[in-house]
């Protein structure tokens, strides 16, 4: 059948109107087919998917750790009627020995003062009954109170002891967190052995 013939014929026979219609439908059709081809030929997919950012959160500005400390001035066990000031205890590297008086009792000063973060605070005396003889009654729970010169008071909880020879020295370089007291005294024959008695901080009063 000869194509061309017949759509002469065709377009003879129809009216005008429908021939015109005819022709703008053929037109935006083509044209529609050529834009979708060019888009498909022109339009490269990426070769991977964009990194997504990892999620970071805000960052919230830190307040600084405040440190409540003081120079311990006075101790106090109530239920063993203690209550002595405390003096500045150093170690004398010639003598060989610590501080020491009938009359109070003694920080030592290489250690942390009393405070409300890490540390171990040490406060000895001699066993004496005006100075610690009536530790030698002290019960778990008991509580001691350290009051310092900026006008602090710190409440420590007894928990243990030991008894150590008078060369242990461990204790005096320790940084527990929480913080502890730690007190010694004499005890045993000629003063041979050393009781060392340890506390835990439940409470500071400022």
């Amino acid at each position: 059948m000869n194509i061309v013939r017949t759509t002469r014929q065709f377009l003879h026979r129809t009216p005008l109107l429908v021939r015109t219609t005819l022709v703008y439908v053929v037109l935006i059709g083509a044209s529609i087919g050529v834009g979708a081809y060019v888009h498909a030929t022109s339009y490269i997919p990426p070769t991977s998917p964009l990194p997504v950012p990892a999620y970071v959160p805000p960052v919230k500005m830190g307040v600084a750790q405040r440190v409540i400390q003081g120079n311990p001035t006075r101790i106090q066990v109530d239920r063993l009627r203690i209550d002595l000031p405390i003096d500045p205890g150093v170690y004398d590297a010639k003598t060989g020995q610590w501080t020491l008086s009938n009359t109070a009792a003694f920080f030592a000063t290489i250690t942390d003062q009393p405070n409300d973060y890490k540390g171990s605070t040490f406060i000895y005396g001699h066993n004496r009954r005006s100075v610690f003889a009536a530790l030698s009654g002290i019960k778990e729970g008991d509580t001691v109170r350290i009051l310092t010169d900026n006008s602090h008071s710190f409440t420590y909880t007894y928990t243990h002891d030991a008894s150590v020879h008078p060369d242990v020295t461990d204790i005096l370089y320790a940084h527990p967190e929480p913080p502890q007291l730690v007190l010694m005294t004499c005890e045993g024959t000629f003063s041979a052995t050393r009781r060392i008695m340890y506390f835990t901080l439940t409470g500071v009063d400022v």
